[in-house]
């Protein structure tokens, strides 16, 4: 029985945390089993000890079809944007999007693992496993400085964390997080003392003086992983699991709860509540991201694609071992010896061996039956078609052909594509409501704890976009403007004939109060190429509603693109077309349109194909940068910070 320390009001919410705790770990421990065995099919495993045959082939099949589903609906970045609701505008919007940008690129910074990868490792283990979870929250991080030995920001901003499926703690009572939900981690004392996981300040433990001093006294050398769930990935490998053996940075299991309204971070092996705090994200809701590609009514996680197919998977590793065995035998038969007539020891195999007995027959070979050799064939290929139809990778034939055979017909290869997409269209149904969770909770973040309490200030954020360029010069953000004032002043007849210029009174159309000064609020570089945005905290305020587009991830059939591009130039660009629009007053942009072509065809920076021809000799290419950007700066990812890989979002520029 583990000793409960702290106040009467702590020793009352560890009863309740960890009532959940025990209740949750014993359906877990039950699912750990299940997810072992989806494991070692995962990873074509086959146990050695239990296995009945000599031959140790697995058919990765369950691989393979994972794999290539995860392939389709991951190929790349995707694309999204807000849409303006209450308060918002579309300027907003499109900072944001800016904004959202560079975070999903930036993010990696975190833990070195892509945004792309976390998405597919959410993919896999919800095809695994029947749902996978993520923690998306705010991450602050310092680091010192070494020049003046001062810490500086290392980043600042939102993030999200894959969780191991083993150490998340559900309420099974319903078929979604409700309630509450329990992250188990392993922490080290260091970690606890030096990070802050809500926003910027220090650290928000508590009782980490008892924690420690209990740890001394239990003499246990920290809480290892080990001791709640074996790694399979691991074993199967033939690795131990180190975390939490490490004597100098010692480890401590911690669980939080969280709640809609409360956050408690308990230590459930030592009886220590570590934190307790009313939830500080302004949107309310439990920070993490469920995904589930079919649910299940009455349970939390939802249907592996393990499931349906495994014991298929498990009939073909048999019949193929079994195959191999018996081929295995007649190559190498058992030979039958009649030991009264043989001398034992001359019986060795190799070429020009004598082998010394009274008959002929005291030795012979062992007739087997060849029967379950003729039928393998039509056996494995009944197995496969029936495995890939249950996994919807395949068609079991429409026609003729026999199923399990790669030919096909043309309308069987059609309704295979169909079939196929119909299944990847289902799934990129619950992946869009995950994602669009995720970059919802990002947005409404930024907005609560990008600028804080601080008022006055702005950070620069760099822009690669064309099309956003191409906006925020069409609103002027970077335009200068001439204020009443300055119009009366112009009107006076005496002002008039003192011959200024008007140019001399013009003013930031959108000035951005900076510690250099007043700047415009977009500005380009000299080349036209790179933007600079100066973000305002009131730039990030307004309710808006994110739409993602997850098909723009998936694997594209660049045949397919390139004729419908091919189709759609030619009909825009026919003079039918060119006169219908200019009836309405409309034109075609046809330098963009072929840029955009270019860059689809793969031509990077398409804009260096085209130049402004010389009128009167006169070259029009002028660079029209709005109010030069800062100079000396590297082109980063799209909508990147300025200052490259070593400046983060938090980097200010003070008034």
């Amino acid at each position: 029985m583990t000793k409960i320390s702290g106040t009467k009001n702590e020793i009352s919410i560890f009863k309740q945390v960890v009532s959940h705790y025990d209740d949750a770990k014993m359906n877990l421990e039950r699912r750990i089993r299940d997810f072992d065995t989806k494991d070692e099919l995962f990873r074509s495993h086959i146990d050695e000890a239990n296995w009945p045959y000599q031959s140790l082939v697995f058919d990765p099949r369950v691989f393979t079809i994972i794999f290539e589903k995860t392939s389709r609906l991951f190929a790349k970045k995707p694309r999204g944007r807000l849409v303006p609701r209450e308060g918002g505008d579309s300027l907003g919007a499109e900072i944001s999007n800016q904004l959202l940008n560079f975070q999903w690129d930036d993010n990696e910074r975190v833990d070195s693992v892509p945004m792309l990868s976390k998405w597919a490792m959410m993919d896999q283990n919800a095809r695994k496993y029947g749902a996978s979870f993520a923690l998306v929250k705010w991450h602050y991080e310092t680091i010192k400085d070494g020049k003046n030995k001062k810490r500086k920001t290392w980043y600042d901003g939102p993030s999200m964390k894959v969780w191991n499926n083993r150490d998340v703690l559900v309420d099974d009572s319903y078929s979604s997080i409700k309630n509450w939900v329990q992250l188990r981690d392993y922490v080290s004392l260091q970690d606890l003392e030096n990070v802050n996981d809500t926003a910027k300040g220090k650290p928000v433990y508590k009782n980490l003086d008892i924690l420690k001093r209990k740890m001394t006294e239990e003499k246990s050398g920290g809480d290892t992983r080990a001791s709640n769930w074996t790694s399979k990935n691991l074993s199967i490998s033939g690795l131990e699991d180190q975390r939490g053996r490490d004597s100098t940075f010692q480890t401590v299991e911690i669980v939080t709860e969280y709640r809609k309204e409360r956050w408690i971070t308990f230590a459930p092996k030592h009886g220590v509540v570590i934190r307790d705090i009313p939830n500080p994200y302004d949107h309310q809701q439990i920070p993490v991201v469920m995904l589930k590609y079919y649910p299940v009514d009455d349970d939390i996680y939802g249907l592996s694609e393990i499931e349906p197919i495994e014991r298929l998977q498990k009939a073909i590793n048999s019949l193929v071992n079994q195959y191999i065995d018996s081929v295995n035998m007649g190559l190498y038969p058992i030979v039958k010896v009649r030991s009264q007539g043989v001398q034992m020891h001359t019986l060795e195999w190799g070429p020009g061996k004598k082998w010394i007995m009274d008959d002929p027959t005291d030795v012979v070979a062992h007739e087997q039956g060849t029967a379950g050799i003729a039928e393998f064939t039509s056996t494995y290929r009944f197995l496969v078609s029936a495995l890939q139809e249950a996994a919807g990778e395949t068609s079991a034939g429409m026609s003729q052909i026999i199923p399990g055979q790669p030919e096909k017909t043309a309308t069987e290869v059609q309704d295979l594509a169909i079939q196929r997409n119909a299944r990847d269209n289902f799934n990129q149904i619950f992946l869009q409501e995950a994602m669009k969770k995720q970059m919802m909770f990002w947005q409404t973040m930024n907005s609560q704890f990008m600028f804080g309490d601080e008022e006055g200030r702005a950070k620069l954020l760099r822009i690669i976009d064309r099309d956003a360029m191409q906006m925020f010069e069409d609103l002027g953000l970077g335009s200068m403007e001439l204020s009443d004032e300055a119009t009366e002043l112009l009107a006076d007849p005496e002002i008039a004939s003192l011959g200024i210029n008007p140019e001399d009174l013009t003013s930031e159309a959108f000035p951005v109060k900076t510690k250099d000064g007043v700047l415009p609020k977009f500005s380009k570089d000299e080349a036209g190429k790179l933007g600079f945005l100066l973000l305002e905290k009131e730039d990030l305020s307004g309710s808006y509603d994110y739409v993602i587009d997850v098909q723009s991830m998936s694997l594209p059939n660049d045949v397919q693109l390139t004729q419908a591009r091919q189709q759609l130039f030619q009909i825009t660009m026919s003079p039918a077309a060119t006169q219908l629009l200019a009836v309405d007053g409309w034109r075609v942009k046809t330098k963009d349109l072929l840029e955009d072509t270019f860059e689809f065809l793969g031509l990077k920076d398409a804009s260096k194909y085209f130049e402004k021809v010389e009128t009167n000799g006169i070259n029009q290419t002028g660079a029209t940068g709005l109010g030069g950007g800062p100079q000396g700066q590297g082109i980063g990812g799209a909508g990147g910070m300025a200052g490259g890989t070593q400046t983060p979002p938090g980097q200010e520029i003070q008034q």
